[in-house]
């Protein structure tokens, strides 16, 4: 780590990923240095040392395709400038879609699907998701106006509100092309599962199953009641926050379910082999579709949700088969056949009781299963009993209803949600008690710093604030910045570091945290370590951050699921329903404690509702409090506040700290130089308790 600020030189590096360019090292003095061009005009510097505010209202007379196509490329702090969100919040002009959104990197690129985007609108810095379908290339090179697809998602979710359906923030059909956003998840489900392991060593707990599949079923009985049938359900299209909230989305082949029924467009066979996506989707078929019913309703997607019920059990699809025929023999080997028209094209497999897994071995109802499912449906048994174990017998009674084979009596989502498997499950404790449990183990220690001789405060200082500013560039996750912070700390509190090694460890932190908590990208070919040895102006080889990451996860015992403030205040918020002005002030206050020594003498569940109340004295305080967010004494809540006005005050006033710009980049929508602590008429939770 370079001891020297206020260096004049910046090293500049083009990493070798799509990734954008971060700065290695971060000046705070030096116009030069804040904006790297070997060759500038001299009226653009003048320009550039105007106020701000002044420059703004001038590019506010300018078209936002001129900001974009031309203003920004012109340097980095015109770059900067055309993202401030007051650019974008223009009431007396309509911006166009394709300019409000900043699209960050490109997701699927299909011909029927068009071009699938993650970005953010400039005008509030929220994550959402662009599509753009083109629609000469969707429909064989003539432009033939909106498909039914896009006409049915575009309309059904204008018309549809509710927590666990992914929202539609604007659609607009410009030229040739249909621009579609909706709000970003941070998983889908298929992701959302796998830190629970992978193979063997997957394990998932029975309440986590509870609420996803609640949380589903909320979603469909939404849908349902208004005659909406998603028939497109997979583990792709269901989107999970890192806070465990399910949202369904991708209502492409979704219709509306005709009243009295009537044929719908029928399955029909492919007359080519199937790619690996459209096999997939096989798996998640009911299967009176593969015999090509063509009246149907709802049912459908209850079908679905039971083979997603047995995916999250297992970490693997409940069936798989590779073509539809055999499929179809998986579904009645494990159902039974038993109704006559199933009868005639397949062996006369019995039907059994999901729920005898679970009984005695001794039982007669075991021995009976047992003789109807060995030898020739002994697969059946096995997988039976691993799904009893995670759910027990009201779990293996849901799934059976939700498999019926029978479309009359299949479970409907009322039904299901009225199921002893969901309506006993209460959510409150789900994700908030085993962190809890972890804040004493994972914590580091507050005074580390008496042993590293050699590193002080402010060298942690600069050191995290060098990380946000990378966090920003390189566009990972709050989630992972905290992580990596957390790592930091507890990496220091075990293992003395020189202060030649101190930016190595914080850059190895960072890759470890982004491996760990980001999307998983391990079926390519990863070079992390040269990326992130890369942006340290290659003051360290690739080698080196990999040695480092090998002793830090020795260091950390492998033990990463640290927790941060940034995970309860999540979880707060979700518990309070507090509104995007107090949480978008609390994320600031969250990533702005990071920066300060003495944060670490506090819980981060503590810190967290602490953050929480200063920002709702700074707007609206919610209507209820629940317990969890109130759980400490009076005296150690005051403690807290007081270390967050300190730190607050500090970040405007005190010069050695205020020089941290990396923070108020990232957070510019709320302006937080000019953002000051509130008045303060009490110091608890206490006049709002529930």
């Amino acid at each position: 780590m370079k001891k020297e600020a206020t260096k004049k030189k910046v090293t500049v590096f083009k990493p070798r990923s799509k990734k954008r360019q971060c700065l290695a090292e971060i000046p705070y003095n030096s116009i030069e240095s804040r904006h790297p061009l070997k060759k500038r005009s001299a009226n653009i510097e003048v320009f550039e040392m105007l106020p701000s505010e002044l420059v703004l209202h001038i590019l506010l007379f300018l078209d936002p395709k001129d900001l974009i196509s031309s203003c920004q490329m012109v340097s980095k702090y015109w770059n900067s400038l055309c993202n401030t969100s007051v650019l974008w919040k223009r009431p007396y002009m309509k911006i166009d879609l394709r300019w409000l959104v900043r699209c960050t990197k490109c997701l699927v690129e299909r011909r029927s699907k068009g071009k699938v985007y993650t970005g953010m609108l400039r005008s509030n810095l929220f994550p959402v998701t662009l599509r753009k379908v083109y629609l000469d290339i969707t429909n064989a090179g003539y432009d033939d106006g909106v498909p039914t697809s896009l006409l049915r998602e575009i309309s059904f979710l204008r018309e549809m509100n509710h927590e666990n359906i992914a929202s539609i923030i604007s659609a607009e059909v410009i030229g040739k092309v249909v621009y579609v956003c909706t709000e970003q998840g941070d998983f889908n489900l298929k992701d959302y599962t796998r830190k629970y392991g992978t193979a063997d060593s997957y394990k998932i707990t029975k309440p986590i199953v509870q609420s996803l599949m609640r949380q589903i079923f909320k979603g469909l009985e939404y849908i349902h009641k208004r005659g909406i049938i998603h028939r497109n359900l997979k583990p792709d299209n269901i989107l999970v926050s890192n806070t465990g909230k399910v949202k369904l989305s991708d209502f492409t082949l979704s219709r509306m379910e005709a009243v009295p029924h009537y044929a719908y467009t029928p399955e029909d066979p492919k007359e080519r082999e199937r790619s690996g996506r459209e096999a997939r989707r096989l798996w998640y078929r009911a299967p009176e579709l593969l015999l090509r019913k063509e009246i149907y309703g709802s049912e459908i997607d209850i079908w679905t949700a039971g083979c997603l019920l047995g995916e999250i059990v297992l970490g693997g699809p409940l069936f798989n088969g590779e073509n539809e025929i055999e499929h179809l023999f998986k579904i009645f080997k494990m159902m039974g056949v038993s109704d006559s028209v199933y009868t005639k094209s397949f062996p006369a497999w019995e039907k059994i009781n999901f729920t005898d897994v679970v009984k005695s071995k001794d039982s007669k109802a075991y021995k009976t299963l047992v003789t109807k499912l060995v030898p020739s449906r002994e697969q059946v048994l096995v997988t039976l009993t691993k799904i009893g174990m995670v759910i027990g017998e009201d779990g293996l009674d849901f799934l059976q209803k939700c498999l019926d084979t029978n479309t009359a009596t299949r479970i409907t989502a009322s039904q299901a949600l009225s199921h002893s498997f969901l309506s006993t499950f209460a959510s409150d404790e789900l994700y908030l008690q085993p962190m809890l449990n972890l804040e004493n183990e994972l914590l580091p220690f507050s005074e580390y710093l008496i042993k590293q001789e050699n590193i002080t405060e402010s060298m942690r200082s600069i050191l995290v604030d060098w990380l946000i500013d990378v966090s920003v560039h390189f566009e990972v996750r709050d989630e992972t910045l905290h992580l990596a912070i957390s790592y930091i700390d507890r990496t220091l509190s075990t293992m003395k570091i020189d202060r030649a090694k101190l930016q190595l460890v914080g850059v190895t932190c960072m890759k470890i945290a982004d491996v760990f908590y980001e999307r998983s990208k391990e079926y390519y070919r990863q070079e992390n370590s040269i990326e992130y040895a890369y942006i340290t102006a290659d003051e360290y080889t690739p080698a080196q951050v990999v040695t480092m990451e090998k002793q830090i996860l020795n260091a950390l015992n492998f033990r990463l699921l640290s927790p941060t403030i940034l995970y309860f205040l999540k979880r707060y918020q979700d518990l309070c329903k507090v509104n995007n002005e107090v949480m978008t002030c609390a994320l600031y206050l969250s990533d702005l404690l990071l920066l300060s020594y003495g944060t670490l003498k506090f819980k981060p569940s503590l810190l967290a509702s602490a953050v929480l109340f200063m920002a709702c004295c700074c707007y609206e305080f919610p209507d209820i409090i629940p317990k969890e967010v109130i759980g400490f004494t009076d005296e150690e809540f005051a403690r807290a506040i007081e270390h967050i006005r300190n730190v607050w005050l500090d970040a405007r006033t005190n010069p050695q700290f205020s020089r941290f710009e990396s923070i108020n980049l990232k957070h510019q929508v709320i302006s937080p130089r000019s953002l000051w602590p509130p008045a303060m008429e009490r110091r608890t939770w206490v006049e709002k308790r529930y």
